[in-house]
């Protein structure tokens, strides 16, 4: 019976031991369980910070490409006007200077060979102009029509233009008045082809009629069809034959755009690349690099702008202005 009794005991001494042997290994693999979902967890963060690598390299790359004005330096434009120095011209015209006369504008400003008119004027989000047009006087020097070339997107343009001069700050600086251009080297007004570079806007009117600056860029401004009758396209071989009949009492006046919105310049270049006589009237507002980028208004553009808005004065140079339109105002 003690023998029964001592089995027993036994046996249940033994369960005893299993069942706390179990209990041990249950306990150690729950233990184990955190330890290796810690590791996993840990593995994952080298491969969420090589994805960001490649994000900054992408967004710095294009961003250096669309800089919008490419900085400028001084092999860029070595001198303020460089394309306007005075060029030998195929036509030669002895000196006619037309001579001033009593006329006033129909604001009653007296028009001179000083005068200048706003016609047109635009702000930007900063509340600076970056758009401005203007009708200019001018004396007529001679009575010819000059040329010169200029390289453009690889192609030679011929300029067509008017000495004449204009008062700045009481001085008369000579100027190159420019009517429009044709593409090739030298072409002769005879050989401009029967396209748009072949005639330029133009009205001529005596000192009797009133001269409404604003009213008539409006007026020139619109479609083609409206405008026509009061604002004729003239050819240039036509105004050329016109200007020895001229009376010497003669006042030019030209009105064109001088200051650009700088999201126009696409646009620009294109119509300069497209139409010749574009690329020669757009030329003398605008710094052009060797590799034909605009990449700013020219020296010349930014003086006048100042010299028209805030009376600043106007370095010496040898400038040219563009005609849009032309308005040629006749005296006795």
């Amino acid at each position: 019976m003690t023998s029964l009794r001592s089995k027993f005991y036994l046996i249940i001494a033994g369960m005893f031991m299993l069942f706390n042997a179990c209990g041990c290994v249950s306990s150690s693999e729950q233990e184990i369980t955190p330890t290796t979902t810690i590791t996993r967890t840990a593995t994952i963060s080298p491969t969420a910070t090589q994805t960001l690598t490649p994000t900054v390299t992408l967004t710095s790359t294009p961003a250096n490409t669309i800089t919008p004005r490419p900085s400028q330096t001084p092999t860029i434009t070595p001198s303020p006007y460089p394309s306007m120095s005075p060029t030998p011209s195929p036509t030669t015209a002895p000196l006619e200077p037309a001579v001033l006369f009593d006329y006033q504008d129909a604001n009653g400003r007296p028009v001179d060979w000083s005068y200048s008119h706003v016609t047109q004027i635009g702000f930007d989000r900063l509340n600076e102009v970056n758009e401005l047009w203007a009708f200019m006087s001018f004396q007529l020097l001679d009575r010819g029509i000059h040329q010169r070339n200029f390289e453009f997107l690889g192609e030679t343009i011929t300029v067509y233009y008017l000495n004449v001069a204009h008062e700045f700050d009481g001085v008369m600086l000579p100027m190159q008045l420019v009517l429009g251009g044709t593409a090739g080297k030298n072409i002769a007004i005879e050989d401009i082809p029967a396209d748009g570079s072949a005639y330029f806007q133009v009205r001529i009117q005596d000192d009797s009629e009133a001269f409404y600056p604003y009213g008539i860029h409006r007026d020139a401004n619109r479609d083609y069809e409206l405008r026509e009758s009061d604002y004729p396209l003239l050819f240039i071989k036509d105004f050329q034959t016109l200007l020895p009949t001229l009376p010497d009492e003669i006042i030019l006046l030209a009105d064109h755009p001088i200051l650009f919105p700088f999201d126009d310049w696409p646009q620009i270049k294109l119509d300069m690349g497209r139409v010749s006589y574009f690329a020669a009237r757009y030329q003398p507002f605008f710094e052009i690099d060797p590799y034909d980028r605009l990449v700013d208004q020219s020296g010349f553009a930014y003086n006048l702008r100042d010299h028209i808005l805030d009376g600043a004065q106007m370095p010496e140079g040898y400038y040219a202005f563009s005609s849009q339109t032309l308005v040629i105002i006749t005296g006795d």
